[in-house]
């Protein structure tokens, strides 16, 4: 495929109005008042049954048109003709009157059995009002599109489907540079014709483009917003997507970019792509879309996320989402996007359309195209064989080797020119002849960026802004290098044309062309400019600012600006992107000397990496203790002791996660140790907790209530967030676990019940989970199924409207729990078994004994007892491994029951686990464990005949209870005390 011709720019033709009656396209004009057909102004010899087919589809142009509508809409209802012949002659006579070839069609496209396309881009009156604003592709002649009639009729199959509300769309294009992927999406945009669809292109930048969130769907965005009927897309997204249009801040005003910017601090990740989905669904509603990301395998991480999960969802939708990528670029670069499309192939989410290198013929039909008017057109033929050799079918080789070898003579002494070798090559001669001011004009440009503003090329250079668009907009018409796309506004009020390299290829040879001392001062000028232009408003560009300061070798500058996209892409929870841009900011903080400032700047650099490392990677990533201890080195040795304890708490919950409970521990010794010496209020709320936590997963439950207790007094004065979580709402959670195991059911249900209404009243839907959560586990262990069902149901709801993936594994384990013990064994497993999945998948080790102990408990409901003796003797390893021992008299107790479904012989092994259990449990002071532990011993000896001696121990531990009475354990206990009494 090839694109080749005099280009038009964007806005140029938007005024040249032309009747409402007139359609043009290509060299044709369609003109129904005169009932007439021209070509280039002179009328064409067309019969009118032929013309009238050829009105109608050129009026349903991109759409099918059946064999029985012409039929009915030309001959009318109730002729008897042969119809297959007759229309098959028009069209014919059709296809000779536009030189348009059957094999091949620029125009006419059949439709096997079916009918018939019209797939020219028409311009009509209408059709030219459109084009005012920003375009969503570069303007000019229709490409002559060779070797792709394949690909092309089966993308617009699909688009059909789309544009029909049948089903949504996504199709990546994949191919090589040169291969034509963006003239072959050039070519399907223009057969869509005057479908009224909605077009929004994005690119994905090499330099930076991976750093920034988004920033190919911001850009289609913007395009969208800024076209005709803008404002409706604008109204759209303020309604279903605030948080996205905080990101588009030239779109609002101070108080709105003010306001939405805060309300989006508070926003999850998942939450702004379930927005996004639902706003560009509701906009497909009114109008078809079509999405086009270029150069996926630049892409950043976010912008995959949203495109899987518009992918996903079930419902039809009217949206197409193209997206073109190198296979070769995204494979060695092991880029995200490999990963992504696999999974959206396997489950048949997306399609492909794999475009190869040129055939023989394929360069043949290309010339004749070409030169359809000139007389030279036979001869062509000849010298395809000599092209295609040469270029190896290389689209983008070819068109340039065929314009050079026009330029250096005739191509009929194609055969004694020699053309340059390689598409390098090529370009390379290209820029050769042109003058040194205007390769000088391109090379700042390719410092400036695949789509550059001149106001940046004129920065760079130092020259007057009407000097550069001139000199960008004669290139644009001639289409050599670069194509105009529009303008950009700054926000100092600088109104500049845009453009972007026709191909990246260009920019890549004339970026290696620049000297390198020249362009590391173009970059400085160019950073400079951008820096002055947008002010305090800097921060918004702060990709675009680290990458020219870093290529100007400004290394403090650049560390300066990533570390304000870090704390950006945060804020938009791109966490990849945001550790990407931290990761960067240390690598270059690396080359600078050691000082004291350097070592300030890279101990907030550690500490705003540390919870970005949490979210990607886990709480147990080694990344995140490495971020922390050296944190830690940092604050020793600069005496930043006051940030000494957000590193230790980190290193706290990084250990704690790992199951490394005694490190854990120690960790939290030392903070209280530091606490308590400088006397800081918050340190020593984190240091008790710390310690109360750790000793509740340690089955030390005195301790932890102790330390537990101890920190209540000191959160009502301050509060704070250190893990995202309100830390009275931790505190009072923890500690109503705590009270549970002691034997305090009722005092760990108020706990309990008092950090829910403290999240409540803090309207802090995180904090709400945690304490949901905490509350799940207390009415788990109380046996409150119904009240542990209806909390479950919340927290799943919380967390899918806010995203919470950490607390929907919580959420869908205790709804699988409830479910077993209500008699559903089998959907309660099916639920815990994805419940534990998509918890080791969230990165945590924490409750993993826990998890096998419930995972257990569903295997023995469902009869699969061989699954559940070894699910408890993981539990128990991983218990005994980690000292992870709060549940470790559960974990022997179960087994003990299990082994008594086996039968008689096995009731001495039972007795065992039982009696171990209550040992642990006293050890522990846990008195609800020791309380059930005893009561399924005592069963046993009453089955055993040893009633007195049953009846004695449970009337003991019974006796200890002070609360509690209607719980099921105590219920039960009591039950059992009777039938042994009488």
């Amino acid at each position: 495929m090839a694109c080749h011709g005099t280009r038009i720019g964007p806005l140029q033709g938007a005024f040249r109005r032309m009747p409402a009656n007139i359609c043009r396209f290509a060299d044709y004009e369609l003109d129904r008042s005169a009932y007439q057909l021209r070509r280039k102004g002179r009328p064409v010899q067309l019969e009118p049954i032929p013309l009238d087919v050829l009105f109608i589809l050129a009026d349903r142009r991109g759409q099918l048109v059946t064999r029985e509508e012409i039929l009915e809409r030309v001959w009318g209802k109730g002729v008897f003709l042969d119809s297959d012949n007759a229309i098959n002659t028009a069209v014919r006579k059709i296809r000779h009157a536009l030189h348009d070839d059957s094999d091949s069609p620029r125009f006419v496209v059949t439709v096997p059995a079916k009918g018939y396309r019209f797939v020219a881009k028409v311009k009509t009156a209408a059709a030219l009002d459109a084009l005012v604003g920003v375009p969503s592709m570069p303007e000019g002649p229709a490409p002559i599109v060779v070797g792709r009639e394949a690909e092309l009729a089966r993308l617009q199959s699909w688009s059909d489907q789309v544009l029909e509300g049948r089903q949504r769309r996504v199709v990546f294009i994949a191919g090589e540079a040169g291969i034509g992927k963006t003239t072959f999406v050039r070519a399907f945009l223009d057969s869509l014709g005057g479908s009224a669809a909605r077009i929004g292109r994005g690119q994905c930048v090499e330099q930076y483009g991976a750093g920034e969130p988004y920033m190919p769907v911001l850009e289609a965005l913007m395009r969208f917003c800024q076209e005709a009927h803008g404002r409706r897309v604008v109204e759209l997204l303020h309604k279903f997507a605030p948080t996205w249009l905080a990101q588009m801040p030239s779109l609002l005003s101070h108080a709105d970019r003010e306001r939405l910017q805060a309300t989006a601090q508070s926003v999850s990740q998942p939450r702004m792509l379930r927005e996004m989905a639902q706003a560009l669904e509701t906009v497909a509603a009114e109008t078809p879309l079509v999405l086009v990301l270029e150069d996926l395998h630049w892409s950043d991480f976010s912008t995959l996320e949203l495109i899987s999960v518009l992918a996903r969802r079930t419902e039809p939708a009217r949206l197409l989402i193209l997206g073109t990528y190198r296979p070769t670029d995204m494979l060695a670069s092991d880029h995200p996007l490999r990963t992504m499309k696999q999974e959206l192939e396997l489950h048949r989410y997306c399609e492909e359309l794999h475009l190869q290198l040129l055939s023989e013929a394929d360069v043949a039909t290309y010339l004749a195209r070409r030169f359809a008017d000139d007389d030279t057109a036979r001869p062509l033929v000849a010298i395809a064989p000599l092209i295609h050799e040469r270029t190896d079918g290389n689209p983008l080789f070819m068109v340039n080797v065929v314009d050079y070898l026009l330029e250096q003579g005739s191509l009929a002494d194609a055969s004694k020119i020699e053309a340059p070798r390689s598409v390098l090559q090529m370009i390379e001669r290209n820029l050769e002849r042109l003058n040194p001011a205007t390769q000088r004009v391109l090379e700042a440009a390719s410092i400036a960026g695949a789509e550059f503003s001149a106001a940046a090329v004129a920065a760079a250079l130092e020259r007057p802004l009407s000097e550069i668009e001139a000199t960008c907009a004669r290139l644009s018409r001639n289409e050599q290098f670069v194509a105009a796309i529009g303008t950009s506004a700054w926000p100092d009020g600088t109104v500049a044309s845009s453009f972007r390299f026709l191909h990246s290829l260009y920019g890549d040879v004339l970026y290696g062309q620049v000297p390198a001392g020249y362009r590391v001062e173009l970059h400085r000028r160019i950073a400079a400019r951008l820096e002055k232009a947008h002010g305090e408003r800097a921060g918004e560009i702060a990709t675009e600012l680290a990458h020219h300061n870093s290529r100007a070798n400004d290394r403090n500058n650049a560390i300066e600006y990533l570390q304000i996209a870090g704390k950006r892409a945060g804020a938009r929870y791109a966490m990849v992107e945001a550790e990407r841009h931290y990761s960067n900011a240390l690598e270059l903080l690396g080359e600078l000397p050691e000082t004291p400032e350097r070592d300030r700047r890279e101990l907030a650099l550690q500490l705003a990496v540390g919870p970005v490392l949490m979210a990607v990677k886990g709480w147990a990533a080694p990344g995140v203790e490495r971020a922390y201890t050296r944190g830690r080195k940092l604050c020793e040795r600069v005496g930043e002791l006051a940030q000494l304890s957000s590193i230790l708490y980190g290193l706290w919950v990084n250990h704690l996660e790992r199951l490394e409970l005694r490190s854990s521990y120690q960790i939290g010794e030392e903070l209280l140790q530091r606490a308590e010496s400088v006397g800081d209020s918050t340190m020593l709320l984190q240091a008790h907790h710390a310690l109360g936590d750790t000793s509740n997963r340690m089955g030390r439950f005195p301790l932890a209530r102790e330390h537990l207790e101890a920190t209540l007094p000191l959160c009502g004065a301050r509060r704070s967030r250190p893990l995202g979580v309100d830390m009275e709402v931790v505190c009072r959670s923890c500690l109503s676990w705590t009270l549970w195991f002691l034997g305090y059911p009722d005092q760990a249900l108020k706990m309990s019940h008092g950090a829910v209404e403290v999240a409540r009243a803090l309207s802090d839907p995180f904090s709400l989970t945690f304490a949901e959560i905490f509350l799940c586990y207390l009415q788990y262990h109380r046996r409150d199924v119904r009240a542990l069902q209806g909390t479950a149901e919340r927290v799943a709801s919380i967390c899918a409207e806010h995203g919470f993936t950490y607390g929907l594994a919580h959420a869908n384990l205790f709804q699988g729990v409830a479910m077993t013990e209500q008699g559903r064994a089998e959907e309660g497993l099916k639920l815990i078994e994805r419940a534990f999945a998509e918890h080791r998948e969230a990165g945590a080790e924490g409750n993993r004994s826990e998890f096998f102990y419930w995972l257990a408990e569903a295997y023995c409901a469902t009869g699969r007892l061989d699954e559940a003796r070894d699910t408890l003797n993981s539990a128990l390893e991983v218990a005994e491994e980690h000292e992870n021992l709060s549940l470790e008299v559960e974990i022997y107790r179960l087994k003990g029951e299990f082994l008594l479904r086996r039968g008689n012989s096995t009731y001495a092994q039972a007795q065992a686990c039982f009696q171990g259990g209550i040992e642990i449990a006293r050890r522990q002071s846990a008195k609800s464990l020791e309380l059930r532990a005893t009561t399924s011993l005592a069963r046993l000896l009453d089955r055993q005949g040893r009633r007195d001696e049953a009846r004695a121990m449970l009337a003991e531990i019974y006796g200890w209870f002070t609360e509690g009475f209607d719980t099921a354990d105590l219920k039960d206990a009591n039950a059992l005390l009777n039938e042994l009494s009488e």
